[in-house]
């Protein structure tokens, strides 16, 4: 399916450099967000039937999020900070 959308100069722009930033096109960019919101098919028949697949599809997949997200601190993963009132 193909969808033409008009966008203003600052609109386009502003998805250029999202792609930029992420090291791809506008396109793929576009095409890795729209397959986030309404993926095309449920792969979990492929667990059973296809195992292989499912694997290649599951580390795409896994390969699609963002390696820049700072982790969280040990402080944040702490007993003591998710319970402050257990101490």
């Amino acid at each position: 399916m193909n969808v033409t959308i008009e966008l203003s100069d600052e609109q386009a722009a502003a998805l250029k450099a999202q792609a930029l930033a992420e090291g791809l096109t506008v396109e793929h960019w576009l095409e890795r967000l729209a397959s986030q919101f309404a993926p095309s098919a449920s792969i979990a028949h492929l667990q059973k039937t296809n195992p292989e697949e499912w694997a290649r599809r599951f580390h795409e997949w896994a390969e699609s999020h963002d390696r820049t997200t700072p982790l969280l601190s040990e402080h944040a993963i702490s007993r003591e900070s998710i319970y402050p009132d257990r101490v």
